[in-house]
């Protein structure tokens, strides 16, 4: 991967942070605390660009389905699924990146959360940016 992630790295990610689009009270220090020891500029990128799609639907709907907790099992298959789709054509990629323009948007004030807990998780540890 371009970002030096294993794939089971990616995988974690995907998992703590699908969390983050469910429609109860969420625990951004505990989950921020989870992602902490990840780059900052890679957690974004795997938000926006493969998380988001998944699973931001959740969000669009007047009473969200998920309300507990994404299957992890689903999220991993659904974003290697979606991996995979956008490279199989130029179509496809230009869809997949007008979704990703629109969730950038749509999520901003979500991410701004989890960016906050993020740098509460480092001021807590004393540390530099990870990585």
């Amino acid at each position: 991967m371009l970002d030096g992630l294993s794939q089971n790295d990616r995988e974690f990610i995907w998992e703590v942070m699908s969390e983050f689009f469910v429609d109860t009270e969420i625990d951004y220090d505990f989950e921020a605390r989870r992602l902490g020891n990840f780059p900052r500029e890679v957690l974004q990128e795997i938000f926006f660009r493969e998380v988001a799609p998944v699973c931001g639907p959740n969000f669009l709907t007047p009473v969200p389905p998920i309300w507990l907790g994404f299957d992890a099992k689903l999220v991993k298959r659904e974003i290697n699924d979606l991996l995979a789709r956008r490279k199989q054509s130029v179509a496809r990629r230009l869809l997949c990146e007008a979704n990703i323009l629109f969730y950038r948007f749509w999520l901003r004030d979500t991410w701004k959360a989890v960016e906050a807990a993020l740098e509460r998780t480092l001021a807590a540890q004393g540390a530099k940016e990870p990585r």
